[in-house]
């Protein structure tokens, strides 16, 4: 197995982009995978990740979600720009009240598992997300890269 380093900054920690944190991760000859990059990150945490890709004269910061999907690379490096969702490791559901059922039953849009707790990405109780577990349409996104 080979390894390969993958760079990170925390924008919300006031990390800087120039000055990246690292650490290791063994790979297989596919590249590295964002389930690897999950498994080993040093902080815990639960974590959206975005990585650094070339695209056309320039770069993009790419939303990888699906964990069996190879990371892109940026100069034959990982970057990955990282956005902490919650100090726990795990989204936890609460249970609905009975008030809170029928609002969200007259307006399905209006509640998500992630938005309800006021997390540090999702302000807003009005952005709804895909169920965890289930694959959203963009999904097959990822598919591009593995």
């Amino acid at each position: 197995m080979a390894r390969a380093f993958i760079y990170y900054w925390l924008p919300g920690d006031n990390d800087q982009a120039d000055h990246p944190n690292a650490f290791e991760v063994q790979t297989s000859g596919a590249g590295v995978k964002l389930r690897d990059i999950r498994a080993r990150f040093p902080i815990a945490g639960n974590y959206h990740f975005r990585f650094k890709m070339k695209w056309e004269s320039g770069h993009v910061w790419m939303d990888v979600t699906n964990e069996e999907s190879v990371v892109p690379t940026f100069e034959d490096k990982v970057f990955a720009k990282v956005l902490r969702v919650s100090w726990g490791t795990e989204v936890q559901q609460q249970q609905p009240s009975p008030a809170s059922t029928t609002k969200a039953q007259a307006s399905p849009m209006s509640s998500s598992p992630i938005s309800s707790q006021g997390d540090l990405l999702f302000e807003s109780q009005d952005t709804a997300s895909p169920a965890p577990g289930k694959p959203s349409k963009n999904d097959d996104f990822d598919m591009l890269f593995g």
